[in-house]
């Protein structure tokens, strides 16, 4: 999750970013790109009986031309992931890997993930959740906190049903990952449940995690009914595996179920611990996780944004000027969360393919 002055830059700077009408120009591979599909990307609304709680976002896919790929170039401060808008699809089935972004984040904000992994033959998708995105804030929406680990099984079953790609999966090998935020929801998928019990405790304390301000303030499990909801057993059984990238809510999860947990989980945690406490999150999941089927990797100098996209150089700068206090998401944020970024991919790549 992150901190609440930094939520100013989600909703604002971020997106006129992600709004804006984007010029294009072709780019080819770099020399030391051995990838072997082209990054295609799309536009996805997910179909289905939910009338009160649409969801939109992008899936990326692996396409046969490695070398055909666009960079936008439109924002002062970020970076935009290659891409092959609406290009063909190579031939699958592919593993898909659905993602959650962080609090009042957005499907923007994992774009070089998906770009990164289409491109080494994944299908990755990714919505925006209601109530919780940058573009979909509701306090009710938010309160219901159980429904965004739900947004991720209506995606796999949209996916794997009624859509065009349906081809395109293996429907094997479905993994979840999630940054911040989204951590905390692809941990429920994982058959993490959350505790009315310990959320009182945890929270009641002179210094409470960050994670209890953002809950607190959404009203969450507030009343009996929601308790119940939260407390419910919100696993998707077609999750193989999970990838919880530095997130947030730890303390709030039952340490029974997370001892439970019967799939393969890796938890990156941010070495850097510039925004959440690595004790009492990354480290103590790691903890309570089986030992067998958890892998946990503290990334060495790496920050709670380096998940997010990468900063053009002078982003920094920009920030400080005009939204002062938001230049912490491009702290190292350029050349280096470039390497925090091969190194998240290589650490990725080796876990789905354990």
């Amino acid at each position: 999750m992150i901190s609440q002055f930094t939520t100013r830059l989600i909703g604002g700077v971020l997106s006129a970013v992600c709004t804006l009408s984007l010029n294009t120009s072709a780019v080819s591979a770099g020399p030391q790109d051995n990838t072997r599909y082209g990054p295609g990307v799309a536009k996805i609304e997910v179909s289905d009986t939910y009338g009160d709680r649409p969801l939109a976002g992008d899936i990326w896919y692996p396409t046969n031309t490695p070398g055909r790929m666009q960079k936008a170039d439109k924002s002062k401060v970020w970076e935009m992931a290659p891409a092959d808008p609406n290009g063909t699809p190579a031939k699958g089935p592919f593993p898909l890997i659905v993602v959650s972004h962080g609090m009042y984040g957005n499907t923007f904000n994992q774009a070089w993930l998906g770009s990164e992994l289409s491109r080494r033959g994944f299908v990755v998708a990714m919505v925006n959740h209601p109530g919780t995105s940058t573009f979909l804030r509701d306090p009710d929406q938010a309160r219901e906190l159980w429904k965004r680990p739900a947004d991720l099984s209506r995606l796999i079953s949209y996916l794997t049903g009624p859509s065009d790609y349906r081809a395109l999966i293996d429907e094997t090998r479905i993994h979840a990952a999630g940054h911040s935020l989204g951590g905390f929801t692809v941990m429920l998928l994982a058959g993490a449940r959350f505790d009315s019990a310990r959320y009182e405790t945890a929270c009641n304390v002179e210094t409470p995690p960050v994670a209890c301000g953002v809950l607190k303030g959404w009203s969450v499990a507030e009343t009996p009914g929601d308790q119940g909801a939260m407390q419910a057993d919100l696993k998707d059984p077609r999750v193989s595996k999970v990838i919880s990238m530095d997130l947030g809510g730890t303390p709030v999860f039952s340490r029974a179920s997370l001892g439970a947990i019967d799939i393969p989980i890796l938890v990156l945690g941010s070495g850097r611990a510039d925004m959440l406490n690595q004790d009492v999150e990354s480290r103590a999941l790691s903890r309570a996780l089986p030992d067998t089927m958890t892998r946990h990797i503290e990334l060495k100098d790496a920050g709670h944004f380096d998940f997010m996209g990468k900063c053009k150089p002078e982003g920094f700068a920009i920030l400080q000027e005009h939204e002062p206090g938001d230049e912490i998401v491009c702290i190292m944020g350029s050349v280096e969360r470039a390497e925090q970024h091969q190194r998240i991919v290589e650490e990725i790549l080796s876990f789905l393919g354990s």
